[in-house]
């Protein structure tokens, strides 16, 4: 996963991202100013006056307590000047500031300290895990775009509608990630297809990762392919395994379509007791009902995870079906 081709392609998409920041604060600056000129003509003053303060310091040093406080007097009164014109007009305090995708370590990859910030820690994640395209799918699959439209109102046999059901879960991811710090407990999302499980899985993988959080968010059948390739030898990268085990949210999608087999139980088994070990936080998505899962994974499994997950049950007609009959209808 720290292949020097895909960290030189981070880094290239670090200085894209810098690049952009800076042009994009150059563009604000300049709107701003040719639209409220007495705006650039402060900064200039400002410019002229520290300029004006440091040439009297070297002349006289003397008295360079006397210019500072003089310069500072001046200064303060050209920033009020600058903020009154900024609130009467409603112009943005960071107007004139650069305003990066990761404010921690500034676009860079790294923070103060130069350390590894967690944005790049994500980024390796992603392509170790195809999941580059992870950007652009939770920025269509996020609470704000989640929309409780498709979900009958028409209660069941049990007195709850689809409707009450997905806001009552809608609230309970929201507060997952409110509280992940404190959460005891993960999350299985378990129901028919079509119904919002993989669409609220993304909604908090971009809750977390917004917060600095690292997500691994991998299909049920790439995972244990993983885990085949490292054991055989076909891909030695154990970073990609330890990932599995150490980020702060799995993510494990369609868990039920993989190969069942003794060694994909064992390595299932095994990841969810090491993170429930090490208070990692896993969401589990399947089609399969409780029973089934009993059945394919062993009561074990399924105790292990009635100790340890918040269980929501989706209910109600598939949403691509209904969306697929609304295409169909706006077309005749």
């Amino acid at each position: 996963m720290n292949d020097e081709r895909i960290v030189n392609k981070i880094m290239n998409e670090y200085e894209q991202l810098r690049s952009y920041a800076s042009n994009e604060r150059d563009r604000r600056i300049r709107e701003v100013r040719q639209k409220y000129p007495q705006l650039d003509e402060i900064e200039k003053e400002i410019f002229r006056r520290g300029f004006e303060n440091t040439n009297n310091i070297l002349k006289n040093p003397d008295k360079a307590a006397e210019y500072n406080r003089d310069f500072k007097e001046n200064l303060k009164i050209l920033n009020q000047k600058k903020k009154q014109i900024m609130e009467e007009n409603n112009i943005p305090d960071d107007y004139d500031k650069y305003r990066y995708v990761c404010e921690k370590c500034q676009d860079t990859g790294y923070d103060e300290n130069g350390k590894k910030c967690s944005c790049f820690t994500q980024k390796l994640i992603n392509e170790a895990y195809s999941m580059s395209n992870m950007e652009d799918i939770i920025k269509k699959q996020n609470f704000d775009t989640f929309s409780l439209d498709y979900y009958s109102k028409q209660k069941n046999a049990d007195g709850i509608s689809p409707y009450e059901n997905m806001i009552k879960i809608y609230n309970r991811c929201r507060k997952f990630c409110e509280n992940f710090d404190k959460e005891e407990k993960s999350i299985l999302f378990y129901g028919q297809t079509g119904l919002g499980k993989t669409f609220l899985s993304s909604a908090i993988a971009k809750e977390l990762m917004d917060k600095g959080k690292t997500v691994v968010y991998t299909r049920a059948t790439k995972l244990f392919m993983i885990n085949d390739e490292y054991r055989f030898g076909k891909n030695n990268d154990k970073s990609i395994i330890d990932n599995i085990y150490n980020a702060d949210l799995l993510i494990i999608d369609d868990l039920g379509t993989e190969p069942q087999n003794k060694n994909n139980l064992s390595f299932l088994f095994d990841i969810i007791n090491e993170r429930i070990s090490e208070n990692k936080k896993t969401i589990i998505n399947t089609n399969l009902q409780i029973r089934e899962i009993t059945q394919i994974y062993s009561m074990r499994f399924t105790s292990r995870l009635y100790g340890h997950f918040m269980f929501y049950k989706f209910f109600g007609e598939d949403i691509r079906i209904q969306k697929f009959k609304d295409d169909i209808t706006l077309s005749e």
